[in-house]
């Protein structure tokens, strides 16, 4: 009767979905102190932190910012984000104040270690490189698909600030008689 009543108590203990949770208690930690939806992010034709990181996520890439990584290319400056997307892969990024500065810093590359987000990569694994409006990115993956993906979520470009409509004009309508 005991071992009937425990195995009973268990499954009811088990089947419980809603446990409260301690007044104290604080939700998890988001990966990424990103913002959720777009509109919290400014809209200026320019990459931001926040810009990057929301559009990797809408693309399904879970990007995590990694503060324990230092950019391997100090040399160019900007303000570095290095992002962790999937179990390996590694995002540094550097953004800038304009596309011109970006242009700039981006002359001091050794393209020969560097292939595009569409190229195969050899046997010597080079990084993807991606440049976007005011954005460089380098990502180490071997995975051709999220290189792919990664590539193509940031060279569809910044979000872009809203435009005022213009009026609409009506034209008169005629009549067939």
């Amino acid at each position: 009767m005991r071992r009937w009543l425990l195995v009973a108590g268990l499954g009811l203990a088990c089947g419980k979905r809603d446990v409260p949770q301690p007044a104290n208690a604080t939700p998890p930690a988001t990966a990424a102190a990103a913002p959720t939806d777009a509109n919290a992010c400014p809209q200026t034709g320019a990459w931001a932190e926040c810009s990057v990181i929301y559009r990797l996520e809408r693309a399904g890439l879970a990007p995590k910012i990694d503060s324990t990584a230092k950019p391997s290319e100090g040399m160019l400056g900007g303000a570095p984000l290095m992002l962790k997307i999937g179990l390996s892969a590694q995002l540094e990024l550097h953004l800038y104040p304009d596309s011109v500065s970006r242009i700039a810093a981006a002359s001091k590359l050794n393209r020969k270690d560097l292939v595009s987000g569409t190229a195969p990569q050899t046997i010597k694994r080079e990084r993807t490189l991606i440049e976007s409006a005011n954005l460089i990115g380098l990502l180490t993956s071997i995975n051709a698909h999220q290189r792919e993906r990664v590539s193509d979520a940031l060279i569809a470009g910044p979000p872009q600030p809203e435009q005022a409509k213009p009026p609409q004009v009506l034209s008169p309508v005629k009549s067939g008689r």
